[in-house]
């Protein structure tokens, strides 16, 4: 698939490379959001504009990292831009609305998805990169610019947490 959007992309064909990435990684990028953010509303929103950063960085895409590493660093710092940003206006919740009763599958992934943002930042990046997005350990240490041996010792950590937080 991204061989497909890699040669669209050297033909200059935008608009269906583009439309290649959405469709191959645009669950994938809202999960990570969701995991960073903890916040599914926020997450749309900045897988929204993930894609139209990527939009935008098509014509300057070289080549030199594969299209999911380019797409998830933009990702990536992208949604820590908004946590950065939500750190600047903090706002107090207006009070108790009554949610649709969800089903238990979305409960699990809710308590799921809290226990992988209680843990430390690192941890949590590596954890969402190889578990939802089903990314090598070297892909993952590509992406974070870490040896892949610290890319294991943080997957161990973070397993152990995640273990002892469900128990």
């Amino acid at each position: 698939m991204t061989d497909e959007a890699r040669q669209l992309i050297r033909q200059r064909r935008y608009h269906d490379a583009l439309e290649q990435l959405l469709q191959h990684f645009e669950r994938k990028i809202f999960r990570m959001a969701v995991l960073m953010l903890n916040d599914p509303g926020r997450a749309e929103e900045v897988t929204q504009d993930v894609f139209v950063k990527v939009w935008r960085a098509l014509p300057d895409y070289d080549g030199r990292a594969s299209l999911s590493t380019w797409l998830y660093t933009i990702a990536r710092n992208t949604c820590l831009s908004a946590l950065r940003a939500a750190a600047y206006r903090r706002t107090t919740p207006i009070g108790d609305v009554n949610e649709p009763a969800a089903s238990s599958h979305v409960h699990r992934d809710l308590a799921l998805a809290q226990c992988v943002a209680a843990l430390p930042e690192i941890e949590r990046m590596v954890i969402t990169m190889f578990y939802w997005e089903d990314r090598s350990i070297r892909d993952v240490a590509l992406a974070l610019d870490l040896p892949e041996g610290t890319v294991k010792s943080h997957l161990h950590r973070a397993r152990k947490t995640l273990g002892e937080m469900m128990r």
